[in-house]
């Protein structure tokens, strides 16, 4: 995403609108399968996320190298016990 964007001439905040965008969208979807979460509820969600989205970008902007950071190894582990359970939530 981000190359197409550079090699686009992409400004990088609607870049990154469009990117927290289509990311929000994705994680409302994945809600929508896995809980009783219905069509119009997750739009509702999506369009309040929506909302929030020009706020997050600015801070992310505004964050130096130093200070972005993750640590999340729960999640790593999680996602590679994922990969061999028998039955999985989402098959790709």
């Amino acid at each position: 995403f981000a190359l197409a964007c550079v090699l686009a001439g992409a400004p990088a905040l609607e870049a990154l609108m469009a990117y927290a965008f289509g990311w929000s969208e994705n994680m409302v979807q994945a809600a929508i399968k896995a809980v009783p979460l219905g069509q119009s509820a997750g739009q509702r969600i999506l369009a309040r996320l929506a909302g929030e989205i020009p706020a997050a970008v600015a801070h992310a902007l505004a964050v130096d190298d130093d200070g972005r950071q993750s640590f999340s190894p729960m999640l790593a582990i999680l996602s590679a016990r994922h990969e061999v359970q028998y039955s999985r939530l989402f098959r790709s």
